[in-house]
């Protein structure tokens, strides 16, 4: 008997989404959801990040949207403000070892956090064993401390040979540190690596002293003895910013929740511009197409969308808004993050799919996916800090969702743009997901 239940509650589920699917095809393309991911990623954005408020600019955008299709604000003017620490960086970008000319983040990196620095420095280089050795780092120190305050010291990580992978470990956590710490109290540091790190604006809480490069090593010159740079940040202790919610009134007042993060990593200088298209252009532009054919459809839940600054910063918007809620946790049914929603030959990932308070959920969208076959695979994650679900997971049944496989741009690259964000898979993910708020 239990089986047989079952089994009628399964295709019930299944026709109930046929017919959603219906509505929401005749209700949705691609074209609404394109409009807004150009906009969203073009010039006068500025990367959506801290430099030129390119977030506000961004925000501002999203406000005029949800007004424009007839979402009610869910706080006045849509706007909740609020502040964290932040740096920016404005203005032109330039390095220069010896008379050899460095290209901006493909081979140099420079975080925001970094201190100002412009004109020429001499350069001093530290041999990589010298970090592990307490004995030969004070040696370092006294012979060449009359020149550091004015000099970039350089240390060439590929270099490197541990005996141990205990040694190794040691070495790896003080080459972390540089990055919170100046040991040399030197003008800067410059850091070669095979690898340049992923550009983010993480970790920017605090002014520091010093200026950090990051740069390929076997772009620097063998001896190289002077470096001339120039770029520009600025520290802001209580950066303003804000979360923008919307909502349409349902049948009941339990909630659908829908979030995506709308800052993105902005420029680096005057030279890059992050424009951020898969992450997370398409969040957001997916929770716009999803507003609008709920203000038509008059859905079931009321249905809410939150739209966060400060994830690309450590999940700053969507911290202040479970500290200060603007909505009732224990009436929301379930909250449902987008963050880099692109591509998607592979299928979806979600992530905190196996929560008792979730798993019902993530098991409908199996059966229908399994009946349907709509996308490749649907791969459950435990829950991880990784997006803005994360605080929000620990008040009320919170999922986030990705897309898996191509056609994107890239993670944190400036080449994520609007143009290479595919969009073949839209239709049938965005559809699926509406099964959640059945």
């Amino acid at each position: 008997m239990k089986k047989t239940i079952k089994t009628v509650l399964s295709i019930a589920l299944v026709v109930n989404f046929q017919l959603s699917i219906i509505r929401t095809v005749a209700a949705q393309d691609t074209s609404y959801m394109r409009y807004n991911l150009r906009s969203l990623t073009s010039e006068r954005m500025k990367g959506r990040g801290y430099s030129f408020r390119g977030d506000s600019i961004a925000a501002e955008y999203i406000r005029v949207e949800l007004k424009r299709l007839g979402v009610e604000p869910l706080v006045e003017g849509y706007y909740q403000p609020y502040t964290f620490s932040v740096h920016s960086m404005e203005g032109p970008v330039s390095m220069m070892v010896d008379k050899k000319r460095l290209e901006p983040y493909t081979q140099y990196r420079i975080p925001s956090w970094s201190k100002s620095s412009w004109g020429d420095y001499p350069i001093v280089k530290v041999p990589c064993e010298t970090l592990i050795d307490a004995a030969k780092m004070k040696k370092f120190l006294n012979k060449n401390n009359s020149r550091l305050d004015d000099a970039f010291v350089y240390i060439d990580r590929t270099t490197f040979k541990a005996d141990n992978d205990e040694e190794q470990k040691k070495y790896d956590a003080i080459m972390y540190l540089l990055s919170s710490r100046n040991p040399f109290n030197s003008k800067g540091i410059i850091v070669g690596v095979k690898e340049l790190s992923t550009y983010s604006p993480a970790g920017s809480d605090k002014e520091h002293s010093y200026a950090y490069i990051e740069v390929l090593a076997s772009e620097m010159p063998r001896k190289a003895k002077k470096l001339n740079c120039n770029f520009f940040t600025q520290f802001h202790p209580r950066y303003q910013t804000q979360n923008i919610y919307g909502y349409v009134q349902g049948e009941v007042d339990t909630m659908i929740v829908y979030s995506a993060h709308y800052d993105h990593l902005g420029t680096m200088g005057d030279s890059i511009v992050f424009y951020g298209a898969h992450d997370n252009g398409s969040g957001v532009a997916t929770l716009l197409d999803i507003a609008r054919d709920a203000v038509t459809s008059k859905p079931h839940y009321t249905t809410v969308f939150c739209f966060f600054s400060g994830e690309e910063a450590g999940l700053k918007g969507s911290k202040y808004a479970v500290d200060h809620p603007v909505f009732d946790f224990s009436k929301v049914r379930l909250m449902i993050n987008i963050d880099m929603f692109c591509g998607g030959d592979e299928g979806l990932m979600i992530f905190n799919a196996n929560d008792p308070k979730t798993t019902e959920f993530v098991q409908r969208l199996e059966q229908i996916n399994k009946a349907l076959q709509i996308v490749p695979e649907i791969r459950r994650r435990d829950n991880r800090a990784n997006s803005d679900h994360w605080f929000f997971s620990q008040k009320v049944p919170a999922i986030f969702i990705l897309t898996m496989g191509q056609r994107y741009g890239g993670y944190h690259d400036p080449k994520d743009t609007c143009d290479r964000c595919g969009l073949e898979n839209y239709i049938n993910y965005v559809t699926l997901i509406s099964a959640l708020g059945l």
